[in-house]
């Protein structure tokens, strides 16, 4: 059965009369690697300073390895607990090894000599850390990844059973953030060093984490695997903004790729837009579609494709099929019923071969205007097929051609402003 590293019960911690933690509750076992993640002010750090002792609680119990958090000298916590913090910085001319050695502070008395024991876990900390080839340069010289592996050695000669970090890669370039987090995990699998972090990349936690403590205004909100915490549910609620989750194919883990904080430009009057794609070529344009309210239908769309996931997430009616099959002449037909009373039928960015070429078969009989992005003309691999479909299609209805998102915004905007007016006409023709 797996020791408990950490028990918290109720939790709560402030600063004066500003309460942060208000009954915060987990259990942390031996060998876990937790995420906590939340918002400015949800009480991460805050949390991480309890554990260090730097901050008494002012409710609930905590207890480190099975110990009264509270009853813990300095000494004895140091045996058990280290930090690694956002950012370390020091006014003298210290060496690297200088600074790891501060590490072993908890076991050393005044006035003796660095013991045998002290020089080995020193040196090993090092070692593990890829810090021991420049331990004699000086700190404040060192790029700031290696500045953190240096601290992060420090805070292993200190020998400890739990590992707190508080944002430690926020100040690095993805190079040594990775390198950081890859070192950290290492840690975790092979010596079963229990760590809890802070982070706010909630990519990086979800790769390399275990387990994730969502926390919201000093409570925990959520705790689980990865994948029961980046939730769209979550994480639209945590940062109050559009964002898609999707699992990373090659980690296997859930990610967030924000989308938007702002919203666009409403459409005053909400058209029926078909989108015919499949591939990966129409996600920034059905988002947008859908961010300025217009009612959106898609097809047919392959599984698998990031189109698909789109209209998955945002529940975008659509026509699916599966990976690198043709579009059979039911899915067109479907396809075909999701446009008929579309007012615009909009032809992605999208190579067309021969297996999906049916999708614009029948497109003389749907209603809508047809807008077909030029790019599509680029990715025929048709053999000349598509060149002469939309020959035959253009000499039954219009087709307005056009280069990029931007431009096809621009003509749907102006489409809309003179079918309006025409509308208006046509009224006021009557009326009269």
């Amino acid at each position: 059965m797996r020791e408990t590293m950490l028990e918290l019960q109720d939790v709560c911690a402030g600063y004066g009369e500003k309460k942060v933690l208000q009954g915060v509750s987990a259990s942390i076992g031996q060998g876990e690697f937790v995420a906590l993640i939340g918002s400015n002010g949800a009480g991460k750090s805050t949390l991480l300073k309890c554990v260090s002792g730097l901050l008494p609680l002012t409710g609930g119990r905590m207890e480190v390895c099975g110990r009264d958090n509270r009853g813990l000298k300095n000494r004895e916590r140091a045996r058990l607990v280290a930090v690694v913090p956002q950012s370390y910085s020091v006014d003298y001319a210290f060496t690297v090894e200088d600074i790891v050695a501060m590490g072993r502070y908890a076991y050393q008395s005044f006035g003796k000599k660095e013991s045998r024991e002290d020089a080995q876990a020193i040196r090993k900390a090092m070692e593990v850390t890829n810090t021991l080839e420049f331990r004699k340069r000086l700190y404040n010289q060192l790029s700031g990844g290696e500045r953190q592996r240096v601290v992060l050695a420090r805070a292993l000669a200190q020998s400890p059973r739990i590992l707190l970090l508080d944002e430690p890669t926020s100040a690095l370039d993805i190079h040594h953030q990775t390198e950081v987090m890859e070192l950290i995990t290492r840690l975790n699998q092979e010596e079963g060093l229990t760590v809890l972090a802070v982070l706010h990349d909630v990519n990086m936690a979800s790769r390399y984490c275990g387990r994730m403590i969502l926390l919201r205004d000093g409570q925990v909100a959520a705790d689980g695997e990865p994948a029961a915490i980046v939730t769209k549910k979550n994480m639209e609620a945590l940062y109050q903004m559009k964002l898609l989750i999707r699992e990373n194919p090659l980690f296997h883990k859930p990610e967030m790729v924000p989308i938007r904080v702002l919203r666009g430009e409403r459409a005053e009057r909400p058209l029926r837009i078909h989108v015919i794609c499949g591939g990966d070529g129409a996600g920034r344009i059905l988002e947008e579609l859908d961010d300025r309210g217009h009612q959106l239908t898609a097809g047919v769309v392959n599984q698998g494709s990031t189109d698909c996931e789109i209209c998955r997430y945002l529940g975008i009616p659509h026509v699916e099929i599966p990976p690198f099959t043709p579009v059979t002449p039911e899915a067109q037909k479907e396809n075909l019923a999701m446009m008929a009373d579309a007012d615009v039928i909009l032809t992605a960015d999208m190579p067309f071969g021969v297996n999906n070429l049916a999708n614009l078969d029948g497109l003389e009989q749907v209603k809508g205007i047809l807008f077909f992005h030029k790019n599509a003309l680029s990715g025929d691999y048709t053999g000349g097929k598509l060149v002469q479909r939309l020959q035959e299609l253009g000499e039954k209805k219009k087709i307005v051609y056009f280069g990029d998102h931007d431009e096809f915004l621009e003509r749907l905007r102006e489409w809309a402003v003179g079918r309006k007016e025409k509308s208006d006409a046509d009224r006021n023709a009557a009326g009269g």
